[in-house]
């Protein structure tokens, strides 16, 4: 096993990996999604690639929530960026080189927001030994463009559509609409560099995303929708049981949680937020959990809301401040040591 193929057109950048952000968290989307087991982990429980089986399938790709796979031949994001704005797009693997599980729902989503109508071919998945045996490709794409869908529609833009059989072109036409998509994707995605922060935690396409949100929410005919999402996730915080200690703001790999100025107050941000669970995990006291409601405002324009807001005050016995929830005046910390330890202030003539 290698991190990086050296036959293949995929390889894997490691720092963007879920399980090197977070030692105990347990993501294997990737390794479920790739039909020719290319994938595992290896002994560091990190993901590896086997090029000597890898098919370049690309399922990889569409289904990693923070883009570690990438594609030396393909850019899902500058494809997008390269398409332009309200036309009928039709994606097909003939004309584009490569099997649609390239693009992930995000992907989908922001095409359609940006194009008049979108429509994927899967007149070629069924004669596709190579890359679609068994059917498990297409069954990913499938169900990419049935959620892709599931957050179109509730806001009014045209669903994305399939094409079940080949269309009968001549070979002039088809030579045409090869050069077209070949000339909107181009060989070099370097140009569009310069647009994105190197410093940005955030995938590009949730950077992608928010800007073809941004472009089309004149159009949305309501402004919250709701809905389970596998990229998407919405949060909140018990303020009874939270010990504000920070850990779940640490370890976010895209700081979607955050700290206000002075500490006291706890933000997320729903944009940033991927949906990989791990603030969830991580929090001791179980205070985060997440709710499947979504203002399509907030996500477009990165709007923050405060999730909670301590007030703080010195306890009695050990001087530190800490967050007071009802009126107490000693932390959590202070009873809980002498609730343990009640044998240590026992007194011998007690005993």
């Amino acid at each position: 096993m290698s991190l990086l193929s050296s036959n293949a057109k995929i390889s894997i950048d490691p720092l963007k990996c879920l399980r090197t952000e977070y030692l105990y968290n347990e993501c294997s989307i990737c390794i479920e999604a790739c039909p020719a087991d290319a994938l595992a982990l290896s002994h560091a429980k990190r993901i590896a690639l086997d090029s000597t089986v890898c098919i370049d399938c690309n399922a990889c790709i569409g289904s990693c929530p923070t883009s570690t796979f990438s594609n030396s031949e393909f850019d899902p994001i500058s494809f997008i960026l390269k398409s332009g704005l309200d036309k009928d797009l039709v994606l097909s693997c003939k004309n584009l080189g490569q099997c649609l599980s390239i693009f992930g729902c995000e992907n989908l989503i922001s095409l359609g927001l940006r194009e008049k109508s979108v429509t994927l071919d899967m007149s070629h998945c069924s004669s596709c030994e190579v890359i679609n045996c068994g059917g498990k490709v297409e069954a990913q794409i499938r169900a990419t463009m049935s959620e892709a869908n599931r957050f179109l529609a509730p806001i009014g833009i045209s669903e994305i559509e399939s094409r079940e059989t080949k269309p009968e072109i001549s070979r002039r036409d088809a030579i045409f609409s090869f050069a077209t998509e070949a000339q909107a994707l181009g060989d070099d995605s370097s140009e569009f560099d310069k647009l994105f922060d190197p410093k940005e935690t955030l995938p590009k396409s949730r950077l992608v995303l928010q800007n073809s949100l941004k472009y089309s929410i004149e159009n949305f005919t309501t402004q919250v929708i709701e809905g389970k999402f596998s990229f998407l996730s919405n949060k909140k915080i018990d303020f009874n049981s939270c010990t504000n200690c920070g850990d779940c703001l640490q370890f976010c790999p895209t700081n979607a949680l955050f700290f206000g100025a002075e500490k006291t107050k706890i933000l997320f941000q729903p944009t940033r937020c991927i949906a990989c669970g791990i603030c969830d995990d991580i929090c001791k006291p179980k205070s985060i959990s997440s709710f499947d409601n979504f203002d399509m405002v907030s996500l477009a324009f990165g709007r923050a809301e405060v999730l909670i807001e301590n007030h703080f005050v010195a306890c009695k016995e050990c001087r530190v401040d800490f967050p007071q929830k009802h009126g107490e005046v000693i932390c959590n910390r202070c009873i809980d040591f002498a609730q343990n330890n009640t044998k240590l202030f026992t007194l011998a003539r007690d005993m």
